[in-house]
């Protein structure tokens, strides 16, 4: 039996030490910002609020200079239950013969009960409750395929989840939200271009600026930020105009939207509207977290696309003053301090 030894010590606010068998580290951070350095390197986390979608990057520390860094999307589930797959089953998804077969039933348990007067009252009643059963069957299927689903959720199951809401999706009246459960399953399963096209098939079919800013935050979230991985910038920026314009709650509406648009143009290589968009996301503040730090970094590279050197080393100052082991920041400030070109060193998304 293997033995783990694992402490943690509170240095200050928000910050302690870990000491394990591994060696000793160090974690800190915000709400939606946190920050570990340990033996193996460092790992840095940003999350957007209410989504359950984080930014994880890890700096893995190698025997050369420079760290290997893999920079990913991780979905994490917030409950056992979906916003999206509530647990009441829906009307509409009942059958509406629900009485008559009730009827047909307690008919059959009758004329089981009368059968000591005549052995073909037993027949009739055993027929009664067989074509009530399959009668149901055939007209409750969605139903029980929803509670199916739904425990299947509970259970993260994910696979059979997804089974049973294909089958919900096969009644006329299937509430089309359970496309965005079915994502949330695929996204659990890392099926991500599978869960794309499942966000797609949603937001095609509805008036994004018609849904609930708040209960809707999550899938549009993730959607845009798996459209911006695929380079469907087109699609992305389209759910991107429909996010409000002011802060709701603890979501800062306005900078996730231009964070999310520098981004798409950043892709579309268009570089000044990227700019824009990205000092409009920064605004005032001066915090240097993600994806603020994201912002200056980008802004550097569509500086340095568009020639303006001076401004692109402004950018990249700010972030290595901030974290050295961001990007290949460390790379870009030595060439630019020996005059070399770092068009060939820096990364677009």
């Amino acid at each position: 039996m293997g033995l783990r030894f694992r402490k943690s010590i509170k240095l200050g606010k928000g910050v302690r030490m870990n000491i394990s068998k591994n060696g000793v580290g160090l974690s800190g951070g915000i709400k939606g910002f946190k920050v570990g350095v340990g033996p193996k390197g460092v790992r840095t986390t940003a999350s957007i609020p209410g989504t359950g979608i984080s930014y994880v990057k890890e700096n893995f520390l190698g025997k050369g200079k420079r760290s290997k860094e893999k920079p990913r999307i991780q979905v994490q589930s917030k409950s056992a239950y979906s916003a999206y797959l509530p647990q009441e089953v829906p009307k509409e998804l009942q059958s509406d013969k629900y009485h008559l077969q009730g009827i047909l039933g307690f008919i059959g348990i009758a004329f089981v009960f009368a059968s000591f007067k005549n052995l073909i009252f037993m027949l009739i009643g055993i027929l009664c409750i067989y074509g009530k059963g399959i009668w149901r069957k055939k007209t409750d299927f969605a139903a029980k395929s929803y509670r199916d689903a739904v425990n299947f959720y509970k259970m993260r199951k994910y696979d059979q989840c997804i089974h049973a809401i294909d089958k919900i999706f096969t009644h006329p009246k299937a509430q089309l939200d359970l496309y965005l459960a079915k994502a949330e399953c695929l996204l659990e399963l890392d099926e991500v271009n599978q869960a794309y096209e499942v966000y797609q098939e949603y937001f095609n079919q509805v008036d994004p600026a018609m849904l609930s800013p708040l209960d809707y935050w999550s899938p549009k979230a993730n959607a845009i930020a798996l459209a911006i991985e695929q380079e469907d910038f087109d699609f992305a920026l389209r759910l991107i105009e429909t996010l409000p314009e002011e802060k709701i709650q603890d979501i800062d509406f306005p900078l996730w939207k231009n964070f999310f648009k520098g981004l798409c143009f950043m892709g579309k290589k268009q570089y000044e509207i990227s700019i824009e968009a990205f000092k409009n996301a920064i605004g005032r503040k001066r915090r240097m977290e993600e994806p603020y730090i994201d912002c200056h970094y980008y802004m550097g590279v569509a500086y340095a696309r568009l020639g303006k050197t001076s401004l692109a080393q402004q950018r990249f100052q700010r972030v290595y003053g901030t974290n050295v082991n961001y990007k290949n920041i460390a790379a870009i400030i030595e060439a630019i301090s020996s005059e070399k070109d770092i068009n060939h060193l820096i990364e677009e998304i």
